[in-house]
């Protein structure tokens, strides 16, 4: 490693102290919604539609019920035709299967998908079970410039009013081409080759009257301190009809394309590879994904109305002359009859000049491990009617960390393990109305709910201190419960987590230290010889975790997800009582206890027992003051 990456990569150590989960929760047992493949597919695209998911695979579409009985859920072989593979196998080209690797729908009864059908790509409709394939209207098939001739390249497919948008290339070797696909009148739109070098791209979404494209491209410049690689959005008008005869005939006359920054100015630390992007249900902020030239790894929002401006009032990169009305990239006149110049602009300086910067020009949060690969986000308005925007992040071992964004800061409420086998996420999927999160890997699919409330039910400090805005504590209730429009008697704090905004509580006393009712249930009793490790396991991964023994406080002999207490000799500590005691942000809180005996050998009293014990303590505490 150079001495400069290894500054940046110290530097985002410790950046990435101050960003550990809060909580780290494992739900793998607990899940009861999962599809196991019966083989691994090690490259899947998914589709969901409420409940039901479809997967494609290798030769396969997999149409998954996750609600519903294992019955319920349809395997449909779609194979790679013989010519294909034959050709593939005697060129040595590798990966002569056809896998699935677009999956729209194309309309109420029409499902399409496409796939690599050994370097040869084909598309399919979907009808009530049955498969077709589709043909250009000539009797030619339609595949290449639609599907990947291989499914280790970037690409990304999108279907808007019937009309589909995809990046393919359109030769096996050849430049990735935007193209869009009218089935009413089977003719194409494609971009022009010079427009973008290299392109892999990320994401498509329709916003208003344009279509909006995320990629990463191959950066011109020739330095090699600088990184070959570029972030890019690029927009298309949904009614662009192509030019005229003369002009970018059957080629976007709109084509528009700007460079997203994502950097840290302040630290020259710059990430220019998009990885991954999601559009905000809302519609007025974008999340992506990037990585750095030196394997750093951040998340950066961008305003919709700032990248709009952009393309509205930017100068056009290499063009000096005045811009021609309207200006080039505008949406509502019928582009084939455009004037020449506006189409020349188009075709020859179609980058525009300024950046789009970040919300807050810096990053969300960054580091240099445990990568970022996935992201969903989500809203939630809490009971006050203030919103709340929770990111969840799929990281590269295939846990997937739930973030609350709040201004320009992050606070990471938990780490959820969901995964049968630990591995990477392909894909994640969003059902915000029934708050669920779908999840795709090569060896399953997983539903999860968004609201984990009861993992904080132990009190209504554990349940305002883990700021997650779709839970809140119940005053009547006493328990953490889901936050609904309709909540009242309600704490919460996601902003803060203030933990003094809950109701004081009277305090029993044993043995000198504060315990509730709770902890009866966590003190245990040892006797007999030997060395032991006392061990206290962590809830929140905030706090500060130590022991006490007669009013002397220890440091925990290991501190990673347990507190443990190394005790060399348990008979040269008989009659003693060590607590495991946190503290976070100020608010102290008594865990597991334990009592050593003077001789004999190792025991655990039952719950019933150490209550009476306790009780019989609490007493004589009181009779000696």
């Amino acid at each position: 490693m150079s001495l400069l990456g290894l500054f940046l990569s110290l530097l985002l150590s410790s950046a990435s102290s101050s960003t550990i989960p809060r909580l780290k929760l494992n739900l793998m047992a607990e899940i009861q919604d999962r599809f196991l493949f019966h083989s691994t597919e090690e490259y899947t695209t998914s589709l969901r539609e409420g409940s039901t998911v479809y997967v494609g695979g290798k030769e396969v579409l997999y149409q998954i019920e996750l609600e519903e009985a294992p019955s319920s859920n349809k395997t449909i072989a779609v194979p790679v035709d013989n010519k294909s593979m034959t050709k593939c196998q005697k060129m040595n080209l590798g990966n002569c299967q056809n896998v699935i690797m677009v999956l729209q729908r194309f309309n109420r009864t029409h499902l399409l998908l496409c796939g690599t059908n050994a370097w040869n790509p084909k598309c399919w409709s979907l009808i009530n079970g049955t498969l077709s394939e589709i043909n250009n209207g000539r009797g030619y098939p339609i595949g290449r410039g639609v599907c990947p001739f291989s499914p280790k390249h970037g690409f990304t497919s999108l279907v808007e009013g019937e009309k589909l948008y995809s990046a393919a290339p359109l030769y096996e070797n050849g430049n990735v081409n935007l193209r869009r696909f009218m089935k009413q009148s089977p003719s194409w739109l494609l971009s022009a080759d010079k427009w973008m070098r290299d392109p892999s791209f990320v994401g498509m979404s329709p916003m208003g009257d344009h279509i909006f494209m995320f990629f990463w491209e191959r950066n011109l410049a020739e330095s090699l301190d600088i990184d070959p690689w570029i972030s890019r959005v690029a927009r298309v008008c949904k009614n662009d009809r192509g030019g005229s005869r003369f002009q970018l005939q059957n080629k976007w006359t709109t084509f528009l394309k700007a460079r997203l920054l994502c950097n840290v100015p302040s630290k020259n630390m710059h990430f220019n590879r998009i990885q991954d992007v999601f559009v905000a249900q809302s519609g007025d902020r974008v999340y992506g994904i990037f990585q750095s030239n030196w394997n750093g790894s951040a998340i950066c929002t961008y305003s919709v109305e700032d990248i709009n401006n952009v393309f509205s009032t930017s100068m056009f990169k290499g063009f000096t002359e005045s811009i021609p009305d309207p200006r080039p990239g505008t949406c509502g006149s019928n582009t084939q009859t455009l004037e020449s110049n506006i189409l020349r602009m188009v075709e020859h300086h179609p980058e525009m000049e300024s950046p789009i910067h970040p919300i807050g020009k810096s990053p969300l949060i960054f580091r240099n491990k445990d990568h970022f690969k996935k992201i969903v986000v989500d809203s939630v308005v809490s009971f006050t009617g203030i919103m709340f925007y929770i990111l969840f992040l799929a990281m590269g071992d295939g846990k997937i960390q739930k973030v609350l964004e709040i201004g320009q800061s992050v606070f990471i409420i938990s780490e959820l393990t969901i995964l049968k086998e630990p591995g990477p996420i392909s894909s994640m999927s969003l059902d915000s109305e029934a708050k669920l999160l779908y999840v795709t890997t090569a060896k399953e699919v997983v539903c999860i709910p968004l609201r984990q409330c009861e993992k904080y039910n132990e009190s209504c400090e554990s349940c305002v201190m883990a700021r997650d805005p779709y839970c809140a504590w119940d005053v009547r209730e006493k328990n953490c419960v889901p936050v609904t429009p309709h909540s009242s008697y309600l704490i919460q704090d996601p902003e803060n987590g203030d933990h003094k905004k809950c109701p004081s509580e009277r305090v029993a006393f044993y043995h000198s230290s504060q315990s509730t009712s709770q902890d009866l249930n966590n003190i245990f009793v040892l006797e007999g010889h030997g060395s032991v490790y006392l061990s206290c396991p962590k809830q929140s991964q905030h706090a500060d975790y130590s022991w006490r023994t007669q009013n002397h406080t220890m440091a925990c002999s290991s501190n990673e997800d347990e507190c443990l207490f190394f005790i060399s000799n348990l008979a040269e500590h008989g009659g003693s009582s060590y607590q495991c005691v946190s503290n976070e942000r100020g608010h102290e809180q008594f865990h597991t206890s334990y009592l050593i005996k003077g001789s004999g050998s190792l025991m655990y009293l039952t719950r019933y027992s150490i209550a009476v014990y306790c009780v019989l303590m609490t007493a004589a505490a009181l009779l000696l003051h």
